[in-house]
């Protein structure tokens, strides 16, 4: 399964790029705080995206690469 069929199969994971398509740049905080899920849930998902590279963390904040921005226009699409 690669990085863009994890992220669409997962609700969790969909929700956490969608947030970061939208409002660019966020902390830990931000985004615990605009997707509410517990801490531990919410590092592991974070792990993840990173280690699939979808995300990257630059300067303690969270953003999308160029796959997550790919992805994050794919769940768009399928939001609207």
């Amino acid at each position: 399964m690669d990085a863009k069929d994890k992220v669409m199969s997962s609700e969790i994971k969909s929700k956490i790029v969608l947030t970061l398509k939208k409002e660019g740049k966020l902390s830990f905080k931000d985004i615990k705080d605009l997707v509410v899920m517990s801490t531990d849930t919410l590092k592991l998902q974070l792990a993840d995206l990173v280690a699939d590279g979808v995300i990257k963390k630059c300067k303690g904040k969270y953003e999308l690469t160029e796959i997550g921005e790919e992805i994050g226009e794919l769940l768009l699409k399928r939001n609207y």
